[in-house]
């Protein structure tokens, strides 16, 4: 991670899905600086991953950073939620893709902390559609 990006994201999940998502996005938006993705394997203990999300905060030093976390509850939640009182630290639950495009172009247009997690919140329920609802299929009894 660099020093000068506002706001670090980090991803924290099950298994290689923050992974995942930090690499589409950066397919589909490049290199991006303050961005990582911590996994939780089944083999490992919730310890190891406090350890790589401390190491990860430590490297964002003391500005604000935003974690997300796929599920609320979860190993990912609980790990990061320790951190939540002695950090500036907001966490934000269901991680998904237009979530995290749409926080990566925000963090640069000097949004407070709150205000990105806020925003991460609505452009996660944003992008989640039933395409049946968005374009109803004809009814193809009627001759259509």
């Amino acid at each position: 991670m660099e020093a000068n990006t506002c706001c670090p994201i980090v991803v924290v999940a099950h298994g290689d899905l923050g992974e995942a998502l930090v690499r589409a996005a950066e397919m589909m938006m490049g290199p991006q600086p303050d961005l990582v993705a911590l996994p939780l394997w089944p083999e490992e203990s919730p310890a190891a991953l406090q350890e790589k999300l401390t190491a990860a905060l430590q490297m964002t030093g003391d500005r604000p950073t935003l974690v997300l976390v796929d599920l609320l509850g979860g190993t990912p939640f609980n790990v990061v939620a320790r951190h939540l009182p002695e950090r500036d630290i907001a966490c934000v639950t269901g991680v998904n893709l237009p979530m995290l495009l749409d926080l990566l172009t925000a963090r640069e247009e000097g949004f407070s902390l709150a205000e990105l997690a806020a925003r991460a919140v609505q452009s996660g329920r944003d992008g989640v559609r039933s395409v049946t609802t968005i374009h109803p299929q004809e009814d193809q009894t009627a001759g259509g």
